[in-house]
């Protein structure tokens, strides 16, 4: 390689420029530099760092847990099949489409809505070496999550069929592959369709719709999945598997680099092994030759397109140019504008109006076998208002926990903060803008979860009304504890969008105080329950206690909203 790279004039200088790029990218995404210096240089605030690790390793155990069982089960049937490579084909393809299809929306966020494009674009560099530095930065996110995922699969056959060291090696080589693909797939089209989309308003609009249209695949899948009975042992996967082996394969073929991978690890110690290794492999490659290609001919021209305006065909008076609005409404059409037009944060809430009740549907409606009739016939009747009321109130917190709109609000403003500080508006006014958009943001999300939990369970409107007047306080309550927190540490120096949601350690402090809150909430009921406090003045109690909970809750988060506002820089 070093005879080679002699012969090619600055082969040298551009592989050092280029992996120097790629460091520099890497530090700024992940903020390495950043977290060195406060946790481990200044040593503040360490126990952030350890609840993150304690909550990641956690979480991975309980997955890696229920997953290798699910695993077992799928090795078993392949092996029954006679087929040992159908699991590691379902695995691998599963896989690829999950990159395929979410690894559009975080290429158009890291390509298109970083801040580093601007600092990046006149620095001597072509193209191709600033999309692919990006490129490899999502490709490690991709790694992240298809560890969860293929690993424990290689693991399980691996173990299985007794298999060698050289299966190991080729199983690594096949998992270092496998996002590249569906990665590239979705980076040339972002590219070609950020060309010819001249507004950046059409670039949202597009982005959210296929990040849309990507769950809306997974729920359907879902749904007919779960159209099958549940299975809660590995015998019964073995069962189900064997009965649509043929849907199995028919899968994995319609993805044929799933189908090379898989024989690539299962033959690993024949030639057709070897052969689908070198397709697997040179197929990759040459996707990332065309990817690169399509960079340096388009990647500039769809950035500037990104930054023209085009003319609104609409008829401007003098009129409705002077027409006043109220400070109030001004300052929330202000903080929608600045939500709604990045897609990263549309993406990272409005999704859950669709996933929860989507979520409520294939499970019940999609799988007799959850015994739904038993829950309607509780849920139908009107003497049963008080648990039913119970479970929307805390669903209803549960979801506002999620959106993670009011815990971001000041953080999503980054860098141009100082702009909210120069207004000629008071903080306690823009502080009540912000929670009056991420209340109804978060009625909107809890709207469709109310609709569809009415139709499956056939709850009295009686009831729903109970819930209604219950959650309504309830919103506003964690709607303000997501603001306290944003308000008392708020997170401005990212240079992607998606840091301010996806990085921002708020969010998790606001999920886990609305936790606290369900707990809270159910330990006073049960407590009440115990004194044989009737029904009705328990609700009206719990009522009184989360709004005197937020009365005081805003007092302090006023005074943390003022002191940030006027806080020196």
């Amino acid at each position: 390689m070093g005879v080679i790279r002699k012969n090619i004039p600055g082969a040298d200088g551009k592989m050092k420029k280029f992996i120097s790029l790629l460091k520099t990218q890497i530090n700024s995404y992940y903020g390495i530099s950043a977290i060195k210096y406060k946790y481990f240089v200044e040593k503040k605030q360490r126990w952030e760092l350890d609840l993150a690790i304690f909550g990641i390793v956690v979480g991975v155990a309980v997955f890696l847990f229920i997953y290798v069982m699910q695993l077992e089960g799928l090795f078993a049937a392949s092996i029954a099949l006679n087929q040992p490579q159908l699991m590691l084909a379902i695995v691998l393809f599963l896989g690829q489409i999950v990159t395929l299809i979410f690894g559009f929306f975080w290429v158009i966020s890291v390509f298109y809505f970083s801040d580093d494009v601007k600092i990046l674009l006149p620095l001597p560099l072509q193209p191709y070496e600033i999309l692919l530095s990006k490129y490899t930065v999502i490709l490690v996110n991709e790694y992240a999550v298809l560890a969860l995922l293929l690993l424990p699969a290689i693991a399980v056959y691996g173990i299985g069929t007794g298999a060698g060291i050289l299966y190991y090696l080729i199983a690594l080589v096949v998992f270092l592959f496998s996002p590249v693909i569906p990665l590239s797939i979705d980076s040339i089209i972002a590219l070609w369709l950020m060309r010819f989309t001249n507004l950046r308003k059409k670039k949202d609009f597009f982005t959210v719709l296929i990040s849309i249209l990507a769950l809306m695949f997974f729920f359907v899948f879902q749904y007919f999945v779960n159209r099958n009975p549940q299975y809660t042992d590995k015998d019964a996967v073995v069962d189900f598997l064997i009965k649509n082996a043929d849907l199995a394969k028919m899968a994995t073929k319609s993805f044929p680099p799933s189908l090379w991978g898989a024989y690539a690890m299962s033959d690993y110690h024949s030639l057709y092994g070897f052969f689908n290794l070198l397709l697997f492999i040179a197929v990759s490659l040459i996707f990332t030759g065309f990817l690169a290609l399509s960079a340096q001919k388009v990647y500039f021209k769809a950035l500037m397109a990104g930054q023209e305006i085009g003319a609104k065909k609409k008829t401007v008076t003098l009129e409705r140019s002077m027409k006043a609005s109220g400070a109030l409404k001004a300052l929330i059409l202000r903080e929608w504008k600045l939500f709604i037009r990045v897609p990263v944060y549309a993406m990272n809430v409005l999704p859950v109006a669709i996933i929860v009740p989507f979520i409520f549907f294939i499970s019940f409606v999609g799988n007799p076998q959850m015994g739904l009739e038993k829950a309607v016939q509780y849920t139908s009747s009107p003497t049963n208002w008080f648990w039913v009321s119970i479970v929307g109130l805390l669903v209803s917190l549960f979801l506002t926990g999620s959106t993670s709109l009011s815990s971001t609000a000041f953080s999503r403003e980054g860098k141009m903060f100082y702009i909210s500080k120069i207004l000629p508006i008071s903080p306690s006014l823009q502080l009540r803008a912000k929670l009056i958009l991420g209340s109804l943001v978060s009625i909107f999300v809890i709207l469709p979860s109310y609709i569809v939990g009415w139709y499956i369970f056939k709850i009295p409107l009686v009831t729903v009304a109970i819930t209604v007047f219950l959650s309504l306080p309830g919103v506003l309550l964690i709607n303000i504890l997501g603001l306290l927190i944003d308000s008392a540490r708020p997170f401005f120096d990212w240079d992607n969008p998606q840091k301010a949601m996806k990085g921002n350690v708020n969010v998790l402090f606001t999920l886990v105080l609305t936790l606290l809150s369900l707990i809270i909430i159910l330990t006073i009921i049960f407590l009440l329950k115990t004194f044989n406090v009737s029904e009705i003045l328990i609700a009206i109690l719990i009522e009184i206690l989360i709004i005197l909970a937020d009365l005081k809750l805003y007092s302090l988060t006023k005074d943390f909203a003022t002191k940030l506002y006027f806080e020196k820089e």
